[in-house]
């Protein structure tokens, strides 16, 4: 891939960008490699979801913690600890908490969420006073640093430092960006998605090998990352030519995201008497045809006026059109990554609307944020963006906050 230059947002030798362009190459390899930018964001991103928290918590109407059927919460929370902790014990979080405390019960629908985030949750909260939501909180708010500072160099790699931040603010300000900062497992996987692949076009097949196992044991589609990876060992079997018993080793890389999954599979039926997708089927989750999905998700619509459906139908359609657009702007291996993902989201029906959580599954799918941030470089279509993202992040938030089912 050749490095996007041109850019309206590069270095101007004259002007200020110069002395930007100084101040970064003094800084530390690895601030000046993303985590600067990382830490920027999670800072300015964490105040403002926790300001507008307590606003919405002051001006009264929240709902207590795990209040639509999940289990109770761990944190019985109430006045300033609601506002700043328990306003984000919203579904999953719930389950995820639960497991966290208590473990995967026997014939308990648990099975259904993957054991990585809330072991790391339970690690999180030991010196925290065993505040098992704090320890999420903690938990996402490094997985978030880590993925952006992931996708900043992947994004450089390819392109140039313009792009790179442009994709992970547009990533961070998404509509359901605050799902990278909850007790979810979005920040975790996108982290575990980006590296892997950033160490396997790197070469350091060893830590690209146990990153994607983690991401197996993390989320279902962790076990998908058998195909991006299997893509860039033959594209370094090809560049470095090596004889195949050398070849080995490497080639079972694309193995371990599958074991990951299959590993946690094996062990929830065995402990727990049916798998994770036994569970989801239990809790009214199947899968159809692409197009009968969203035939359903368009009727849903008309019949009920669902506007978080039709947002979740309209980022489906934008996405697909975005990465079919864009298939040859992208390395292969990011539409490797992102397209069976998409298919899966766009093949779904679930009890609350054929297409429940769609809006929150495409976080993940960074290659279209890649694209998105090409698309940049149009100043126009820069804050076009800017603003119509931040204020549908506002809107969903709001939602999430108040107890309505948002993804």
């Amino acid at each position: 891939m050749v490095r996007a230059g041109g850019d309206a947002g590069g270095v101007d030798r004259g002007g200020p960008g110069a002395a930007v362009a100084r101040l970064r190459a003094g800084l530390p390899a690895a601030w000046a490699g993303g985590l600067g930018e990382a830490l920027w964001l999670f800072a300015t991103l964490r105040v403002a979801f926790s300001l507008f928290a307590l606003l919405a918590s002051y001006l009264g109407g929240l709902p207590a913690p795990c209040a639509g059927g999940e289990p109770a919460p761990v944190l019985r929370a109430t006045g300033r600890a609601f506002r700043l902790l328990g306003v984000w014990q919203r579904w999953d979080a719930c389950w995820y908490e639960q497991i966290a405390a208590t473990g995967y019960d026997p014939g308990g629908p648990a099975v259904a969420f993957f054991p990585l985030y809330p072991l790391l949750m339970r690690a999180a909260s030991l010196p925290l006073a065993g505040n098992l939501t704090l320890g999420g909180l903690a938990v996402s708010g490094a997985a978030y640093i880590a993925a952006m500072t992931g996708l900043y160099r992947l994004v450089r790699r390819d392109f140039d430092d313009p792009v790179a931040r442009r994709a992970i603010l547009y990533l961070s300000i998404f509509p359901t960006a605050f799902f990278l900062f909850a007790p979810f497992t979005e920040a975790l996987f996108l982290a575990l998605a980006v590296w892997s692949l950033h160490t396997a076009r790197r070469g350091a097949w060893g830590w690209a090998a146990l990153i994607g196992f983690l991401a197996g044991l993390t989320r279902a589609q962790g076990a998908l990352l058998a195909l991006p990876l299997a893509w860039e060992c033959l594209r370094w079997w090809r560049e470095q030519g090596r004889p195949w018993p050398r070849r080995i080793p490497v080639g079972l890389v694309p193995l371990l995201p599958p074991c990951g999954f299959l590993l946690f599979n094996a062990y929830s039926k065995i402990h727990a008497g049916w798998t994770g997708a036994e569970a989801l089927q239990a809790w009214g989750f199947h899968y159809r045809m692409p197009w009968t999905a969203i035939s359903l998700s368009w009727r849903h619509i008309r019949a009920r006026g669902d506007a978080i459906e039709a947002l979740n139908l309209a980022l489906l359609a934008l996405f697909t059109v975005a990465l079919v657009a864009g298939l040859r702007r992208l390395p292969v291996s990011y539409t490797l990554y992102a397209a069976p993902q998409l298919l899966l989201i766009g093949s779904r029906e679930l009890y609350f609307s054929p297409l429940m959580s769609s809006s929150r599954y495409v976080l993940v799918l960074f290659p279209v944020f890649i694209l998105l941030a090409l698309l940049g470089r149009h100043r126009r279509l820069h804050y076009s963006w800017l603003i119509l993202s931040s204020l549908l992040l506002g809107f969903l938030f709001y939602a999430f906050l108040s107890g309505p089912f948002v993804a």
